[in-house]
């Protein structure tokens, strides 16, 4: 497995498709708040944001709650973690193999 992740195009693949699914559970638990947040009170609709952007829409329609989401915002969160996450290992891997070079000498 270490083999593996010596390859940067499997690291990066591997950091899209983690900050994919590490997207996918925010917004899950996201939305999971927002009906919460409905429950609990009286209102009337509430609209489920994530750093800014709307990513669902809950309506109360007599005692039915009805949520209509917003696919691009949630896709840009996922695109965006994504890259965070990439950059992010691909300076770690750079420190650790500068580190490796510099005791090496």
């Amino acid at each position: 497995m270490k083999k593996k992740f010596s390859n940067p195009t499997f690291r990066i693949i591997a950091s899209i498709i983690l900050g994919i699914l590490i997207g996918v559970l925010i917004c899950f638990v996201a939305i999971g708040l927002g009906y919460i947040h409905m429950n609990d009170g009286t209102l009337k609709e509430y609209s489920v944001k994530i750093f800014g952007l709307t990513i669902f829409d809950i309506k109360r329609v007599g005692s039915e709650m009805l949520g209509t989401p917003n696919n691009t915002s949630m896709m840009f969160i996922g695109v965006i973690i994504s890259m965070i996450l990439a950059i992010v290992v691909e300076i770690i891997v750079s420190l650790k193999n500068k580190h490796r070079k510099e005791t090496a000498k």
